[in-house]
């Protein structure tokens, strides 16, 4: 009503800045004395209504706060000034200019002087303290806000690092080594098994002890040994190792119990490597044998035989002891071997057997501390060189994932970090106080001094850099658009490859075993061809061409593996008998007429149950590799994992998977992913050799070989033939 609206307007005091009520006739009230919340004002109930002097309360905005509470400071300054000069009649209440638009002409009615002036000095102050509290409550509200929204801040990034965990959890753990040790404690140096450096992956170490190198050398333990070496076998299985190993050679006599009671490969002594090593070279070539002590070996003449097929009476085998070479006695002292005054005395013992054995065409370093003069020996011999770093790297790089080719992403990456080991770790007090040896002193765990910049420019002076190891690969008469991953492409390794066609040499003459005189020839010259090119080793594009693996290797110096099956012995040798192994081809006939080959050139026997031969033949798409045509590997891939994972379910005894087609590796991170199983294949192969004639960067002699420039030169179908070979070509 119009009388309501009168009577809200006398409430209005433009010199207050606020609305009061009047609880009588020139009296100011303060019962309704209205507040300031934010951007508007709080209002009496009388301005709740909303009447116009509530719409015009409503509408004052934050922005003249500020000028408000200039004004109360003002009148404040003023009451201070009264008070303290003790006459508060002198006090007037000051009136701040507005803006014309601002100001308001309303009758307000009485009480500004005379007994009114507590009352007013009252409301102003209670005024003012309610405006104080307002932007009080203001900044706490802003304090809360700002509090909220670091919270949420956190919020979000605690979410940005659980997703990435989560992608990271996701991914497999990359792959780690497991090492039993012996109750024995020494300061290895680098290159040894027991030393962390030697690896590029993480190594768990796991002592048992009792179990001293005597002991291992008899080849047999009481009960309670037994037990304790069971326990380390579970306990590393348990921290998630991929593979078992041992650190001394004399453990081949365990390696039946031990692979007895594990579910991953073990293979407790270099010596694991043999059947491979041999069945690369003719049965007139000889290998040498390095051990720390001559007569090593003979009491573990029966275990060697059965569990690897190694003959130490076998005249192909040369086996020759360290034990005179000067300074190399540390190693049965349990003192730390100086490598450098070794190392002379080991190549010159190394080089005098083979100008005597002239037939020697390759080495094996049985001990676990010899390791560390290999490299020195690639590089004054010129021969491949295998110890039991290479042993444990041809397990492991079945579970890595490989970063050339096939899935990517699916396995953390190492973070090069080795965890340092201290002798006894891992054991409970009580386990540790039956350890028969101790911890290494301070002063014995000194690591000997590296070489100083003087000592290693010599040494680049003396050493005449070889060239990076070579692949070579016989081809088919056969042209396909090979895939990222396939043996026919250059990308597939992290070395040089070069291929040589060999014309006439089609598939189907491959799968019948047998060839022409004129393709023959031609084959004898690609091997010749290759080993000239000095390659360190040659395989086949086919798994078929294991039928011409004695007439390439009685031809060639270098190793010779014309098929992924010759991986097979050093496969079967890491699992108990019980164990199986999946084997997928091209075709499940494949292997049929390959069975005599196979038995006699690489102890592999086709009828043999622990192996599980299945074709891929039926996968959708794959029929594009028996027709030459490009295969779609992101729609085939699907069909071999389901294909093997079904395997896998129906025999769940499988322990490893063998691709025996060379157009499978392609497929072969994928099941290394979904399976959790080491997978071996042609690329696995060819590794293992070249491996055998790389310079090892984590130890030993450095500066020796030239490194690979990481060029991956393209071929073609009849590259490196002569114009006249190129005719002869089938499917050129």
């Amino acid at each position: 009503s119009r009388e309501a609206q009168d009577s809200f307007a006398k409430m209005y005091d433009p010199s207050y800045g606020f609305y009061r009520t009047l609880d009588a006739p020139g009296q100011v009230g303060s019962s309704h004395v209205f507040k300031g919340v934010g951007a508007q004002m709080m209002m009496s109930p009388y301005a709740q209504t909303g009447s116009a002097g509530g719409s015009l309360a409503g509408s004052y905005s934050q922005a003249g706060m500020s000028d408000q509470i200039s004004r109360l400071e003002a009148e404040l300054a003023h009451l201070r000034r009264a008070t303290m000069s003790g006459d508060a009649t002198q006090y007037h209440v000051p009136v701040m200019q507005q803006p014309m638009h601002q100001q308001h002409h309303l009758p307000v009615g009485g009480g500004y002087c005379g007994s009114g002036l507590s009352v007013e000095h009252h409301e102003l102050l209670k005024a003012h303290q309610d405006l104080m509290e307002v932007m009080q409550t203001e900044s706490e509200a802003h304090t809360t806000l700002m509090a909220a929204h670091s919270e949420l801040l956190k919020v979000h990034a605690m979410e940005l690092e659980l997703d990435g965990n989560s992608k990271k959890a996701n991914k497999k753990a990359h792959p780690a080594l497991g090492i039993i040790r012996l109750d024995y404690s020494y300061p290895p140096a680098e290159g040894d098994t027991d030393s962390t450096g030697s690896f590029g992956y993480d190594v768990i170490y796991r002592c048992i002890p009792g179990l001293t190198f005597e002991m291992a050398q008899a080849g047999s333990f009481d009960d309670a040994v037994e037990r304790r070496f069971a326990e380390g076998i579970k306990f590393l299985e348990h921290r998630g190792v991929h593979a078992i190993t041992g650190d001394c050679g004399f453990m081949m006599a365990f390696q039946k119990l031990a692979r007895k009671i594990a579910a991953l490969p073990v293979f407790m002594s270099s010596m694991v490597q043999c059947p491979v090593i041999a069945a690369a070279f003719d049965l007139e070539d000889q290998i040498l044998i390095l051990t720390a002590n001559g007569m090593s070996l003979e009491p573990q003449k029966e275990v060697l035989l059965s569990s690897c097929g190694f003959d130490v009476e076998e005249e192909r085998f040369i086996i020759l002891g360290c034990q005179d070479v000067p300074g190399f006695d540390a190693v049965a002292k349990g003192e730390r071997v100086d490598v450098d005054f070794v190392q002379p005395g080991i190549i010159k013992m190394t080089t005098d057997a083979i100008k005597q054995n002239p037939r020697i065409r390759g080495i094996l370093l049985e001990c676990t501390e010899l390791p560390p003069y290999a490299d020195a020996l690639r590089d004054t011999t010129g021969l491949p060189v295998w110890d039991c770093i290479t042993a444990a790297d041809f397990y492991i790089n079945a579970y890595k994932d490989n970063p050339r080719f096939g899935l990517d992403d699916w396995q953390q990456e190492w973070d090069q970090v080795q965890d340092e080991y201290t002798f006894g770790m891992h054991l409970l007090e009580e386990e540790k106080a039956l350890l028969q040896s101790k911890a290494l002193t301070a002063e014995q765990k000194v690591k000997p001094k590296k070489p100083s910049k003087a000592a290693v420019m010599k040494t680049k002076r003396l050493v005449a850099k070889q060239q990076a190891p070579l692949l070579g690969v016989i081809r088919l008469d056969y042209n396909y658009p090979p895939a990222e991953g396939d043996i026919d492409c250059p990308g597939s390794y992290d070395y040089d490859v070069i291929y040589r066609c060999v014309p006439g040499l089609t598939f189907a003459m491959a799968q019948s075993g047998r060839m022409t005189p004129q393709v023959q020839a031609e084959f004898e010259a690609a091997v010749r061809y290759l080993e000239g090119k000095g390659v360190s080793g040659i395989t086949g594009d086919c798994g078929f061409m294991m039928a011409f693996q004695p007439l390439a290797r009685k031809i060639a110096e270098v190793p010779v593996f014309m098929s992924s099956m010759m991986q097979c012995p050093m496969i079967s040798v890491a699992f108990d008998k019980y164990d199986k192994v999946l084997i997928l081809t091209a075709n499940s006939d494949s292997l049929t007429p390959q069975k005599d080959q196979l038995l006699s050139h690489c102890g592999f026997d086709v009828d043999d149950d622990r192996f599980v031969i299945r074709g891929c033949q039926k996968v959708p798409g794959f029929e594009a590799v028996l027709t030459g045509d490009k295969v779609d590997l992101a729609a085939v891939e699907p069909g071999i994992v389901k294909f093997a994972m079904e395997q896998i379910r129906m025999i769940p005894t499988i322990r490893a998977i063998l691709l025996e087609c060379t157009e499978l590796p392609p497929y072969a991170d994928a099941l290394r992913k979904e399976s959790a199983l080491p997978v071996f294949d042609a690329i696995t192969c060819a590794d293992f050799f070249i491996s055998s004639r790389r310079d090892n960067p984590r130890f030993g002699l450095n500066e020796w070989q030239h490194p690979w420039d990481k060029t991956v030169e393209a071929y073609d179908l009849g590259q490196n033939l002569t114009a006249a070979q190129r005719q002869a070509l089938v499917n050129g």
